[in-house]
Formats: structure tokens, sequence, C-alpha cells
């Protein structure tokens, strides 16, 4: 290409942990040494560049994913720092979709944590490459072998062992011993740890050092006879081979390269740049993107090469008061120019391309093009949304949306007058817009503002962006779990629909079995009737009339799930059936199925880990015990006992605050909501009743 920009020199990755894993920090120090930015900022001095929103500097914690791009040894890194805390999960989840790689962030104290397993699967199933690092290692009570053995033994990865600490007797971190190369590194902290220098190992950790790369060479060994042949003979192995080995084996995602180091005390952050340049892939080194024809069905594929027709996803979108809304996107192919016409294939509407920006946190830089494989920001001449496909108009491509949860809490919002009403719904419909797991509706009952979200922290940080960014006020209700309903047992339902609308005769007669599916199950619909017996129009009717009725069950009102409906039989009049008349009788069907077979009332239960100091550990435990809580496992790690839990979303309502009373403020919890349970029976007739049920 004549064009200086080199496909096989960018890197997309994503910077992804547990909650107070370091991540931020680490980020940070990227950007510092990168040269992008020419001062560190420190999370807790709430000076940190990537989190630059004020809930972010003041929580000490990362709310929302933000993007920049820096350069090391002539490749282009885009990088995004995604949140920690569970309630914004949905970060992660798009940002993963979009990117080609990611550094996983393991704290050496607390090892792999509930989230940690979280964000990783998110990256198994977006088959994303990724390398880690184990930081936290100036701690006293760090344990780089245990969190390494962790990751293998509850992540089931093949772990690659590519740095060991180097620590003075009283067990003070002084560096890092490079086992590829054999060498201690020592960074100065008079240049904040810019410079650093290779020494030969201290012979007080040479065993040690010796033994964890005897072990990496017997890893490898099993990826390559060449390195297997070498290190069967004692010879030495290159490490222009070894890294050559590494890089194919992380590509295939079942082996993990892990560094280690302390971000905060500035140790051990280049060789994790080193990595990501030379371990996770270039978007050549992953399979090109797929995608649909606007038909649905017809495979398209596009290979990331300027030349290409230009395809890009939208992942985010950022919503500002007084400016226009910022589409974070990623160019799968193509090149994008300002000025140019994209066709919305999702939505099937043009737009032109206003302004291109390089992003950097909350800052941007003008870009005047976009080639395959960056990560940019976009403003268009008409609205687009998370998850929408941009592309060619004369070669359209439709990528597969992004996946979000459902909202499992909801607060009542109400305006302190009439008159600020509209405003208050507008700046609600534009965070609606921004953050597909924040849902706004009304509720028929009583007419207030209803809005849901993934636990009580997200809906606090975006109503307070309500006040703050947008200057609405309004007051707020208590939060309401969202409960489900399931039959209790199977029942056989024959429905007939018999009646003339508008003048004319309609008629469906059906007969269906309805079964209780495991949790998880959702709806299932399978008809057993040949299309000679009812034409297939009519058999879509049954299922949408079906479908439709799971919205809100007659028994309690709430959402049906985990039913299996069987059309075993069907009726039709060749003059007086309809869809209409079929589709009736499925929804009157489900309705009598619920009330003549029961249902179960499903509550929503979040589980994950709960870290206290040992000598709170009963109170801990013994309260977990007053909240219908399931303790799972408990591990000691030193000083601080780890919970593995579960525990109903209702009774996690004001759970941080009566834990740090508990605790003296000491103890910490990362609950996510996980599945649906059962609901025991007398506080599933409580519910019920406290609904006019029942």
């Amino acid at each position: 290409m004549a064009d200086p920009y080199d496909i096989r020199k960018v890197r997309n990755i994503g910077i992804i942990a547990h909650i107070d894993a370091g991540k931020t920090t680490l980020t940070e120090r990227i950007l510092f040494y990168t040269g992008k930015i020419h001062k560190m900022g420190e999370v807790h001095e709430g000076t940190t560049e990537m989190d630059w929103m004020d809930q972010e500097r003041e929580r000490g914690i990362t709310i929302t994913a933000a993007a920049t791009t820096v350069f090391w040894r002539a490749h282009q890194i885009n990088i995004v720092d995604t949140p920690g805390h569970v309630d914004f999960t949905v970060e992660v989840e798009r940002s993963l979709r979009v990117l080609d790689g990611a550094v996983v962030v393991f704290s050496g104290v607390e090892g792999v944590e509930s989230q940690s397993e979280t964000v990783w699967r998110q990256a198994d199933r977006y088959r994303v490459p990724r390398i880690a690092f184990i930081n936290k290692l100036d701690r006293v009570e760090a344990d780089f072998a245990r969190a390494f053995a962790d990751i293998g033994a509850k992540l089931g990865a093949v772990a690659l062992p590519l740095v060991y600490p180097w620590r003075d007797p009283e067990g003070n971190l002084l560096g890092m011993i490079d086992l590829l190369r054999f060498q201690a590194l020592r960074w100065d902290p008079e240049s904040l740890g810019r410079r650093y220098e290779s020494l030969p190992v201290p012979k007080e950790v040479e065993e040690e050092a010796r033994a964890w790369r005897e072990r990496l060479f017997e890893t490898l060994s099993e990826a390559s006879d060449e390195i297997a042949l070498r290190y069967l003979e004692g010879e030495d192995i290159p490490v222009e081979l070894a890294l050559r080995i590494i890089r194919e084996v992380t590509l295939t995602r079942l082996w993990v390269p892990v560094l280690g180091g302390s971000a905060y005390e500035k140790i051990g952050v280049q060789p994790v740049i080193d990595a990501v340049v030379d371990f996770l892939p270039s978007p050549l080194d992953i399979p090109p993107a797929r995608g649909t024809a606007l038909d649905g069905k017809t495979e398209e594929i596009r290979k990331p090469f300027p030349e290409e027709p230009f395809s890009a996803l939208v992942f985010k979108v950022f919503t500002d008061p007084y400016a226009d809304r910022l589409l974070y996107t990623r160019v799968y192919s193509g090149t994008l120019e300002e000025g140019q016409v994209v066709l919305n294939a999702t939505q099937g509407t043009r737009a032109r391309v206003m302004r291109i920006f390089r992003l950097h946190a909350n800052k941007r830089e003008p870009m005047g093009r976009a080639l395959a494989g960056d990560i940019v920001g976009l403003i268009l001449s008409a609205p687009a949304y998370t998850g929408n496909t941009l592309c060619d108009p004369e070669h359209p491509i439709l990528y597969e949306p992004i996946a979000f949860p459902e909202p499992v809490v909801f607060l009542a919002v109400e305006p302190r007058s009439e008159k600020e009403e509209p405003a208050l719904r507008e700046a609600l419909q534009k965070l609606a817009q921004e953050d597909p797991t924040f849902r706004v509706q009304d509720d028929e009952a009583t007419g207030q503002i209803l809005v849901g979200g993934m636990g009580e922290l997200h809906l606090e940080v975006l109503l307070r962006r309500v006040r703050e960014e947008f200057k609405v006020p309004h007051r707020v209700g208590k939060p309401l779990v969202v409960y489900k309903e399931t039959l209790a047992r199977p029942v056989e339902i024959v429905e007939e629909f018999a009646k003339t609308v508008g003048g004319k005769p309609q008629y469906a007669w059906i007969r269906v079995r309805f079964e209780p599916l495991e949790r998880g199950g959702g709806f299932a619909f399978v008809s057993e009737v040949p299309e000679e017996a009812l034409p297939r129009a009519f058999v879509e009717a049954v299922r949408r009339g079906i479908q439709g009725a799971l919205a809100a069950s007659p028994v309690g009102g709430f959402p049906v799930t985990d039913v299996r409906a069987v059309l075993l039989e069907g009726k039709f009049h060749p003059l007086e059936s309809t869809d209409v008349a079929f589709e009736a009788a499925g929804t009157q069907a489900l309705r009598r199925a619920l009330e003549e077979g029961g249902v179960l009332l499903l509550e929503p239960v979040a589980e994950g880990d709960i870290i206290t100091p040992s000598e709170y550990l009963g109170e801990v435990v013994s309260d977990l015990g007053r909240r219908r809580g399931e303790i799972r496992a408990i591990q000691t790690r030193g000083t601080v006992d780890i919970i593995r839990c579960s525990l109903p979303v209702v009774e996690t309502f004001g759970y941080a605050t009566h834990l740090r009373s508990l605790t003296q403020g000491r103890a910490v919890h990362t609950l996510r909501v996980a599945r649906y349970e059962v609901v025991p029976p007398d506080l599933a007739r409580e519910v019920l009743r406290s609904r006019g049920y029942g």
C-alpha cells in the first residue's frame, strides 16, 4: 500500500478486570509511557485521564467505557478502558464485541474474583485472545504463584508465565524477572518508571526463577516440536522463536501469556505494552467480519482492507446535553471520509458523516478519514443507535447486533412539577438511547414514570446525570425488583374462538399442551400439526398469540417465562377462519393454562463474592442467612475471607451500606444478577397480595 497506514501494526484492545484490580491505574501508566499524557493521574486522587466523569473520579470506579489511541514501537494501539463494577458489565459486553484482543488485570492479592470470571467468559463468548497482568505485587500479602494457579484452575486457561517477582528478603517488590531472556528488570523511580534496566538475575531469586522458566518452556514444548527438541537436548531456545510460538498459541485463545508487576508503583508496565504488540492480533489475524445481506439470510464477508466496501458497527452512543450524539464506531472494512453518505443497514436509512474524531477519553481530535481497523467517534446527520451497522449504500451488509440483558431493578421517578415532566422524559430518553440496559416506561396502574437498570448503583449514577448534566431535578421512589412467573405443572388446553368481529364471523379451534421449562429456558413453541391439517399461517398466528400473552400473566401480572407450548391439533373453517382468530385463540389458551396449571413466582438472584476481614466473618455469614443467602464456598486469603455466595436481588437493596456498618467499612461485595429462582410460597403470596392479586 502506498499509504503509510499498515493494518498489520494496528491493535484494538480492551482492558478488563474485576472492580479495584487496578485496571484504570494500568491504563494511566500505559498512556504516560507511550507519551499520550505528560502527567500521570491517580484513581485515589480523582485525577485519572480515562475516568473523566465527575462521578467516576468521586467514586474511584470506571462507569463508562472510554477509548483512546496510543503508539508503541511503530504500532497503533486503540484502547478501550472498561468498567469493573457488575452494574456496568454492558460496557464490557459491547466493547468486547468490537475488540480484537484484551488485557485482563487480576489482583495479586485476591486472585481470580467473581467479576474476573464474568469478563473472562464474555471474552470467551466473543473469541477474544487475551494476555493477563497480575497486579498489586507490591502488596506484602500478594502471591503471584497463587494468582497464576487461579487462572488455570478457575478459568480453564493454559497460562504461560513470562515474568516472576523479584523481592528483597523483607518481601518488598524490587522488579521483575524476564523469564524468556532470563534477566532481572528494575524500574527507576526517579523517572516515574519511564526508565528501567536489565541486570543479571540475583542469586537469591535465581533458583525459583529458573524453575518458573523451566515451567514456561515445558508448556511451550507442547505447542512446538522445534522448542520441544531444543528443550529436551538442553539447548538454548532463541527468544525470537519463543515469541513467535507464544503469539501463535495466544491467537488460538487456548493459551494466555501472564505478566505481572505493580501499576501503582510503576513496575512491570512496559512489558505489558510489548506483549500487546508481540502477542495480540491485528485485524488481519482474526477471521474476516461476517454479516448478512439486507435479506438477513445471504452471508456477506468483509476483509479488513481500505479498498474493500466500507462497513462499521456502532458499539456505543454518548449523549451530551449540549452537543451532537457521538457514535463510538469500529470500522471493519473500507475507508470513511467526512461528507460521505452511508447506509444505516439496521434502520434502512441514509446519513451523511458530519465529523470523524480520534477519541481520547472525553477529548476529540478531528480526523479527515478513518480506515479499516480504526476505532473512531462519528457524528452523523441522522440518528443511529448502539448495535447499528453502517455501510456503503452500494454494498450493503448487516452485522449481528449486540445482545443486552434485561433490567432487573426499577424505580419510580417523578418531576417536581407538571411543567418539568417533558424535560425529565427527554433526559431519560437520551440516556436510554445511550445505555441499552436502561429502560424507561410508564406504570399503567399509577401513571408514574418507571426507570429500569442492572442495579441500584446503575440507576443512581444515571439519575444523578439527569440532575447534574441535564439540570432536571426529580424525586425517586424505592427500588422494585422485576419478578417473573412460570407454569407450575403441565396442562392441556382446548380453546375455541368463535365470534363475530366487525360483522364478520371469526373461527379457530386449537388443542395445546403447555409445559414448564428449566430455569433460563425462555419460551419454546412446537407444532405437531401437519400443514395439510392446519395452514402454516394459522400455526404462526397461534405462536404469535401465545408469545404476545407472555408479557403479563393473568395471575400476578408479571411477565411469563420458561414455558413450552406444543400445538397438538387445530381446526379451521375455509371461509370464517383468519389469522386474527387463531392469534386470539393462542392468547386465551395461555391465559387459561396459567390459571388452571397454576404459577410459580420467580425472582432474580445475584451471585458473587463478599470479601471481609476474618474477624467479621461470623457476622457477615449470619446476616447472609437472614437475607436468604446461600453460601457456596469460603476461602481464606491472609487476613481476609472471600465468601462466594448467592442472594435474592430484593435482599441486596441497601446491602452495601449495611455491610459497611457490619464491618467498620472494611468489607466489599461484588454481586451480579445470574439467574431467576422460585420464590418461597409464603413470600410469593405476600408479593402477589401487595399487587392486589391472589
